[in-house]
């Protein structure tokens, strides 16, 4: 397996009135064409370390990315804008999940055609035929789900710890009363009235799990967290996608009723829902992601 580094230009897209750049790590089969290219985004308040946690001694494979490169797929982690070793704007209101959605849909272009070709890495040989899917988790659910409406870049979506129905416990009456279309396109002056502050540390939860997210812990950033508390302001998005879609929510997760989430995505022409027991937001640290990464794992490579 190899692994390779590199920095990829977002500044048109991002849009921030300064240079900007993803921080992207591949994880890579050596010396043979990748069958699957899986990108990886992470949620809110983690970096692309999420899809690639440590497994503490005695412990099930806790990395995503590890499984997945064993299988002979290409992964790639990315840290979204505002996170990790990619780009923080000096404004830190400015970061609209439509820029960020942008951003990854630049990085995904570059790096399926350098695979394609052959031109990415001298050690991983071209493959023309790869297939591409999103695998990204919360925040970053709703991030590939803007992609795929806007660039189409996916042949296959699985979302982890989301769903369209926002956060309704925490929002005001002026949250509730806003027009869906107005806020998107005013985000970012809605979060600078609504946030004192454009970002803040969430504390880690106590815990006497031997498997912790805390390596990828990362600031919460206020502008992508208001556009994700809002129920529905990405259902037009989820209508719109004609390619399948893995939905997995654990039976703690931060939703309602998961056997609605599927109706969401009304275009696909195949959704799969897994519920994943005993288990809270962040899938991966609990005992159910071996069974969750065997489910993505064969979901994607018998796609059609």
């Amino acid at each position: 397996m190899i692994r390779h580094r590199l920095d990829i230009d977002v500044t048109d897209v991002a849009d921030f009135g300064e240079p900007a750049h993803l921080a992207i790590e591949l994880l890579l089969p050596e010396d043979k064409p990748a069958g699957l290219l899986f990108i990886c985004v992470p949620g809110g308040g983690m970096n692309g370390r999420y899809f690639d946690l440590p497994t503490p001694d005695g412990e099930a494979e806790v990395s995503f990315a590890r499984t997945m490169a064993a299988r002979g797929h290409a992964v790639v982690l990315i840290d979204p804008l505002g996170a990790g070793q990619s780009t923080r704007p000096a404004d830190l209101y400015l970061l609209h999940p439509d820029r960020m959605a942008a951003a990854v849909g630049v990085a995904t272009g570059h790096i399926l055609e350098g695979l394609q070709t052959g031109a990415l890495h001298p050690g991983t040989p071209a493959a023309p035929a790869i297939r591409v899917i999103a695998a990204a988790h919360s925040l970053g659910a709703l991030i590939s789900v803007v992609q795929q409406a806007r660039y189409g870049q996916y042949h296959g979506l699985a979302l982890m710890g989301f769903h369209i129905g926002g956060t309704p416990a925490y929002l005001t009456d002026a949250d509730r009363a806003l027009d869906l279309d107005d806020a998107r396109a005013n985000l970012v002056d809605i979060a600078r009235q609504r946030f004192p502050t454009p970002w803040h540390e969430m504390p880690a939860p106590s815990s006497k799990r031997p498997v912790s997210a805390a390596s990828a812990s990362d600031r919460v950033m206020s502008t992508p967290s208001m556009m994700a508390m809002l129920p529905n302001i990405v259902a037009k998005d989820a209508a719109s996608i004609t390619v399948p879609v893995l939905i997995a929510l654990g039976d703690a997760d931060l939703h309602g009723d998961p056997y609605r989430t599927p109706q969401a995505y009304s275009a696909s022409p195949e959704v799969t829902l897994i519920v994943l027991p005993e288990t809270r937001h962040n899938h991966f640290i609990f005992p159910s992601r071996t069974h969750l990464f065997d489910r993505v794992a064969r979901w994607a490579e018998n796609l059609p």
